[in-house]
């Protein structure tokens, strides 16, 4: 069953409100800031100093991790002394999925065909959080691009892993286990065989197959052959009639 993307990711990490069309940039960041007002925000200043990790002179987490975007080669060094501690430290990982937010949106939008489903933007929050949890073992090369790549790779593994069981399913009709009753207008029997028989005439033949087969009605077939509605149809009443005398309750075909 899929579960609706603001179910998922409200539940996960979210304390908004999320619409169907919020990124994930503008989720983590309204978390983080909703996060590190008061108490809070001022816990997670000390254990980030703790951790000796520079806070660029910034006054809050958001402010810190804002900062974090950026591709200048000292602020890459923060995040990568960042990254370095998530696994000893939960709360820095929200400050790292915002500084790592955009990136995120773009891998989203790249496996979603520039419109990703509910599960591949969640499936992305949920890898990422994933990697958070082994970038301090990571030793050749940055821990951001790890990061990425464990997120591109696992989330692909999993779209072509889910996408064998996406069977497109038909609803059965409410009535799909009654007993099937062919009604006895429908013919079984070979009408020519019972003109040669002698149980119809020809006439009554075509007229059972005209109407009766759903190349017109019976009010069309009397206006074509300016006849009365009412005399064809106990002609073909009494013709029914005796095609079911002779051939019990199969109707001819």
């Amino acid at each position: 069953m899929t579960i609706s993307r603001c179910e998922i990711v409200n539940s996960y990490w979210s304390t908004s409100d999320m619409n169907e069309t919020t990124s994930l940039t503008s989720l983590l960041t309204h978390d983080l800031e909703v996060r590190s007002r008061g108490a809070t925000g001022r816990a997670l200043l000390d254990a980030l100093e703790l951790y000796c990790v520079d806070l660029l002179g910034q006054p809050g987490p958001l402010e810190f991790a804002l900062a974090l975007r950026s591709e200048a080669l000292p602020l890459r060094d923060r995040l990568e002394e960042l990254l370095e501690w998530t696994a000893a430290e939960p709360r820095f990982q929200l400050v790292a999925l915002v500084a790592l937010a955009p990136e995120l949106d773009r891998i989203a939008r790249r496996l979603g065909r520039g419109s990703p489903s509910d599960d591949t933007v969640s499936e992305v929050l949920a890898q990422a959080t994933e990697a958070l949890w082994w970038t301090h073992e990571f030793v050749d090369g940055e821990r951001r691009d790890f990061v990425m790549r464990h997120v591109r790779t696992r989330t692909r593994g999993e779209q072509r892993r889910m996408a064998r069981h996406n069977v497109r399913t038909v609803p059965l009709p409410a009535n799909f286990d009654f007993a099937k009753v062919e009604p006895a207008q429908l013919v079984s029997l070979d009408l020519d065989g019972a003109v040669r028989r002698g149980i119809i005439t020809d006439v009554e033949r075509r007229l059972i197959e005209t109407t009766r087969g759903g190349e017109c009605t019976l009010r069309q077939f009397a206006v074509e052959h300016a006849e009365h509605h009412w005399a064809l149809y106990k002609r073909r009443a009494r013709a029914e009639r005796r095609l079911q005398t002779v051939f019990g309750v199969e109707v001819v075909r």
